[in-house]
């Protein structure tokens, strides 16, 4: 019954999850919270196969040490993931790894690599350094994250498998085909991920503050806007002072910067890192193909541009 009304993968992903240490329930309420975290996993692994549409791991691939740091922070955690998972399935606690792939996917993947990394794979040029550095590493994560699933979900792994590239190395008749992926040291990145993992805490309390300005209709997009944080405390700044240059690039947002002093009058100030954020509407002119605002764009005949945007249309 339960096949015929959500599909195999989702029985094997219920089995997957339950904790066999404890009664095991089976429900339609948990079946609907299953497919929401399906629906999870499958959109995640759509929007990675869309933006390595065009690329060839063979020929189009970015050596691990040339990459952002962002797209090492990300490798690290699908080392991390990739560890968890290994010895989930060797132990025979597949709860454990459904609930790890879970966190990646919501977490490390949808609410902060794909959704700060869409502005260069979305806007730079299509043989850029910097998109082919994103999408190496959203290769290398679709590729390892495909094999991690496939033992709980099969069918939706072979569909991931058959419509994503493959390099040389990898046998593109089935998934299961391949070895499951290893920690690999190459992928660790100590100090990276710890200054990344510092940032991201930090931008949990940006991302409530612009939240709440887009209910008061102060702004409507991020990019909308421009943000200030206040924080008095040196490990925060510090931080925040050495993504300077990234900081509207990880807020999403057209300006952003960080000041060392107290929080100025009217500030959202309930945040859970003591920071104090200012959320105030955008400096310029709305680029037409990025949407950023800028000061120092250019105006064309048919359409206002950033000074990236201008580069890559006009071949600069």
């Amino acid at each position: 019954d339960m096949i015929k009304k959500y599909g195999a993968d989702l029985v094997r992903l219920w089995v997957a999850s339950s904790d066999y240490s404890v009664d095991v329930r089976c429900s339609d309420n948990i079946f609907r919270q299953l497919s929401e975290t399906y629906r999870k996993i499958r959109n995640t692994a759509r929007i990675l196969l869309a933006n390595i549409s065009d690329f060839d791991p063979d020929t189009d691939s970015v050596p691990v040490n040339e990459l952002h740091d962002v797209d090492k922070w990300i490798l690290s955690r699908l080392n991390e993931l990739t560890k968890v998972c290994l010895e989930g399935y060797n132990s025979y606690e597949f709860h454990v790894v459904y609930h790890a792939i879970n966190n990646f996917c919501t977490n490390d993947l949808s609410k902060l690599y794909v959704d700060i990394t869409k502005d260069r794979l979305y806007t730079d040029g299509k043989d850029s350094h910097a998109r082919r550095c994103g999408q190496t590493t959203m290769y290398t994560v679709v590729s390892a994250l495909t094999r991690l699933l496939a033992p709980m979900l099969a069918h939706t792994a072979e569909e991931i498998w058959e419509a994503m590239p493959h390099s040389a190395a990898e046998n593109r008749e089935s998934v299961l085909l391949n070895d499951m992926p290893r920690y690999d040291e190459k992928y660790e990145a100590g100090e990276i991920a710890a200054k990344y993992d510092h940032l991201f805490a930090l931008r949990d309390d940006v991302m409530k503050a612009l939240e709440l300005a887009r209910a008061d209709k102060m702004i409507g997009k991020s990019l909308d806007a421009r943000v200030t944080v206040y924080t008095e405390n040196d490990e925060h700044f510090a931080v925040l002072d050495s993504f300077a240059e990234q900081l509207p690039l990880i807020f999403i947002t057209s300006q952003a910067k960080a000041v060392k002093a107290a929080a100025p009058a009217g500030a959202f100030t309930e945040t859970e890192s003591g920071i104090a954020v200012v959320v105030e509407p955008a400096e310029g002119c709305k680029c037409d193909r990025c949407w950023t605002f800028v000061t120092n764009g250019t105006q064309l005949e048919d359409a206002y541009l950033c000074p990236r945007c201008k580069k890559v249309v006009l071949g600069e």
